[in-house]
């Protein structure tokens, strides 16, 4: 008998995964990760869970660890003006290295997550790679494009081919004990006030600092109690009335400036990828055509890819694309295939 070691965060995809394991005759181990933040732990829950299902939990505690690799490059990149993805940084740092490293070492021989994403051959027949889940609404790929290729081999997704009204549909029908607040949050650590509150909270040096907002042309229009409260393609909250609507277009960091502009200002023909990784590699990367995701929830737009100065990769859009915002990554896809993807450095228009 085959064992695998599942994340268990309390959520209803990872139980119902453990299920689907166990039905398939897997002998299956539970684990979960304890960050230190919830303010409402799941531990209780997931004890239900492994009880309903029979089977063993390990629980590890991580808080240190993923202070440093996640939550302290969460706050950093938001002092620096960029929006940072602390999801994209987990995964591979976290859930797929030391969740996946403790299943190993209990002896199982594949670790499971409850993502929507499938594992499928690569493309020109190298080996494996990410593709999307068939419930294109749940897809979660997009943040697993930093998972290392060789651990492909021992990766399960269960709900790859799932919908959600499907799993929502059986946990009900076996009984499944689901906490009802148990659903994932996009961020796991932030407290219900957001991401503001959280920063607020931390207090980082030089976090709140007011300076000009500007306009395109470097006009001052007005003043700003600090980048880290912004995104770009923001409307709303900055507090300058106008004929048009105001959007946040870019960050100025190294002048402290926040700058603004109409709605297609916020569009762009391009952008630049720093520390870019694949899961599965082009023979050629030069002029080749793909389809790129600048965010989740991103309609991926049809793109070619360029090697510029430095190695650097370019990604030139077909069409202009709006909000592409430093600190975020932009995923790039063959098909439904993940190839992989880097971090948004600037972005150009034409």
């Amino acid at each position: 008998m085959k064992t695998v070691a599942i994340a268990l965060s309390g959520g209803i995809d990872s139980a119902l995964s453990a299920y689907l394991l166990k039905k398939e005759g897997f002998h299956v181990i539970g684990l979960h990760a304890d960050f230190g933040y919830s303010s409402e732990p799941s531990l209780p829950w997931i004890k239900k869970i492994t009880s309903f299902l029979k089977i063993p939990l390990e629980v590890l505690y991580l808080k240190e660890v993923f202070q440093q690799k996640v939550v302290n490059y969460f706050i950093s990149e938001y002092k620096n003006g960029r929006t940072p993805n602390p999801c994209v940084v987990c995964n591979p740092l976290i859930k797929f290295d030391w969740l996946y490293q403790k299943g190993l070492d209990l002896g199982a021989d594949y670790f499971a997550t409850g993502h929507y994403a499938r594992i499928v051959p690569a493309p020109w027949g190298k080996g494996q790679t990410i593709a999307r889940g068939l419930d294109i609404i749940k897809d979660q790929s997009y943040f697993l494009h930093r998972v290392r290729p060789q651990n492909l081999n021992h990766i399960l997704f269960p709900l790859g081919s799932w919908t959600k009204d499907k799993v929502r549909g059986l946990a009900r029908e076996i009984g499944l004990p689901i906490n009802p607040g148990g659903e994932s949050q996009d961020i796991c650590f932030l407290p219900k006030g957001g991401y503001r509150e959280f920063l607020l909270r931390h207090n980082p040096p030089n976090l709140i600092r007011s300076g000009d907002i500007v306009d395109l042309q470097g006009k001052k229009l007005g003043t700003h109690q600090g980048l880290f409260a912004y995104t770009i393609g923001q409307r709303r909250g900055l507090g300058l009335p106008a004929k048009e609507p105001y959007y946040v277009v870019r960050m100025d960091p190294g002048l402290n400036r926040l700058v603004i502009g109409g709605k297609k200002d916020l569009e762009s023909s391009g952008c630049y990828l720093s520390d870019v990784c694949f899961l599965s590699s082009p023979p050629e990367i030069d002029g080749l055509e793909i389809m790129v995701q600048v965010r989740y929830k991103h309609q991926a737009a049809k793109a070619r890819l360029r090697l510029g100065e430095d190695q650097r990769l370019e990604i030139h859009f077909q069409n202009p694309q709006k909000a592409v915002t430093p600190g975020q990554a932009a995923v790039l896809y063959w098909e439904d295939r993940v190839l992989g993807g880097g971090w948004i450095e600037e972005s150009w228009k034409k």
